[in-house]
């Protein structure tokens, strides 16, 4: 699939639309919602947003405030694994929203673990 290319310089905590490979098979993927954690590296580390039911082998934040971050249906990010973009993967060439201060910091919480940062994919 191709992508088209993000105008806008990524932030984090902003929600954008990405094309997104599949762990297990990565020569396929699906368009869903991201938010970003860290748009200065050389690759963008973002965390999928989910509105499938949870799964026992993954961690999630439950974001409160979808509506106003842009979504269209209520919303959980998945803590980890995060993954890793080029700017080319993000779409639209803006983002969808941008996380409130609420699930800023349910999301800073739950990306935190004891055992340190959550791997990158």
């Amino acid at each position: 699939m191709a992508a088209s290319s993000a105008s806008a310089k990524p932030a984090p905590w902003e929600v954008w639309l990405a094309y997104l490979r599949f762990a297990d098979h990565p020569e396929a993927g699906k368009v869903r919602p991201v938010v970003i954690i860290d748009g200065k590296a050389a690759a963008i580390v973002v965390a999928k947003v989910t509105t499938a039911d949870p799964q026992e082998r993954y961690t999630y934040c439950e974001l409160a405030d979808w509506e106003r971050e842009g979504l269209l249906k209520p919303s959980r990010v998945q803590v980890a694994p995060l993954f890793q973009l080029a700017q080319s993967d993000l779409l639209n060439g803006e983002p969808l929203g941008m996380l409130t201060e609420r699930d800023r910091r349910a999301l800073s919480l739950a990306l935190m673990p004891e055992e340190g940062f959550p791997s990158i994919s």
